[in-house]
């Protein structure tokens, strides 16, 4: 079989340089991907002689890419070799259960490339010499199986993709509102900043507490003139009391006086008639 042009599918960049020298020094042309949703795209349009399909992959695995490919009438032809550290009889029988031809391990040599190449008896896709053998038949129900399961896979990367999104959309709107709220803080703070020094500016200062110093003064008068009105009504009202005490105690003496003047008249009375009587009885 005249190989002149591969496909090698892995995720691993050094594992597809790798082989991809291998194959160079043979005079086989490389196109390399890196999952095997981007190898079914390049089969539609492109017809490698051989396909080097890498095992474990994000999203799709190389054994369901090699079952799709085989269930392609397209791409049915095409040999596709395991590419992977797997090895032993199982996985061999599990491998050309879905359609692989070989099984080439990783890391790979020289050697094993040149083995795993001789054993390509089918005539490649490319090949116009040879007739392309008839490709194994496939039952639809698998297909279908692949077909759901990768949907299913896909929807749930998109899905997480989309949250990822949101997640990260959520993220930059948050960052945004601090960044614009912390720019009006400053804003604000400059504002208030300059507000506040010419505010405090002498003059201005002095204006504005003229009127408050006008009230407080009057304020202040008017206290101090309520104060002394209240000094001089206590005043009053203790002399007016010092006076009732006074004319009290003059009303007494008065009265004291009026008795003692009428002691005094009975008293001298008194005396006379004494007087008088004790004359009478002299003579």
């Amino acid at each position: 079989m005249a190989v002149k042009n591969a496909l090698v599918v892995d995720d691993s960049k050094s594992a597809r340089i790798m082989l991809q020298r291998l194959l160079s020094r043979m005079d086989v042309q490389v196109d390399a991907v890196d999952s095997a949703e981007a190898a079914l795209k390049f089969l539609e349009t492109q017809q490698p002689d051989v396909i080097f399909m890498d095992h474990m992959m994000p999203g799709m695995d190389g054994l369901e890419a090699t079952q799709l490919i085989k269930a392609n009438p397209a791409t049915a032809a095409i040999p596709t070799i395991m590419y992977t550290s797997k090895e032993g009889d199982d996985y061999l029988q599990e491998a050309r259960s879905h359609g692989a031809h070989a099984v080439l391990p990783k890391p790979a040599n020289q050697e094993a490339v040149m083995a795993v190449m001789a054993t390509l008896d089918a005539p490649a896709a490319n090949d116009e010499k040879l007739a392309p053998a008839a490709p194994t038949p496939i039952p639809l129900a698998e297909v279908d199986k692949l077909i759901q399961r990768h949907l299913k896979r896909a929807l749930t990367e998109a899905k997480a993709e989309i949250a990822a999104g949101l997640d990260s959309t959520t993220q930059q709107l948050q960052n945004t509102q601090q960044h614009n709220t912390e720019q009006l803080h400053q804003q604000l703070q400059q504002q208030l900043s300059q507000q506040l020094q010419t505010a405090l500016q002498p003059k201005v200062l002095f204006d504005k507490l003229k009127p408050l110093q006008q009230r407080l003064a009057v304020g202040v008068a008017k206290q101090l003139d309520e104060r002394q009105s209240e000094r001089l009504l206590l005043q009053l009202e203790q002399q007016q009391e010092q006076l009732k005490q006074l004319t009290h105690q003059q009303q007494q003496l008065s009265q004291q006086l009026k008795r003692s003047m009428i002691m005094a008249t009975s008293a001298g009375a008194i005396i006379g008639a004494s007087v008088a009587i004790a004359f009478s009885l002299l003579l």
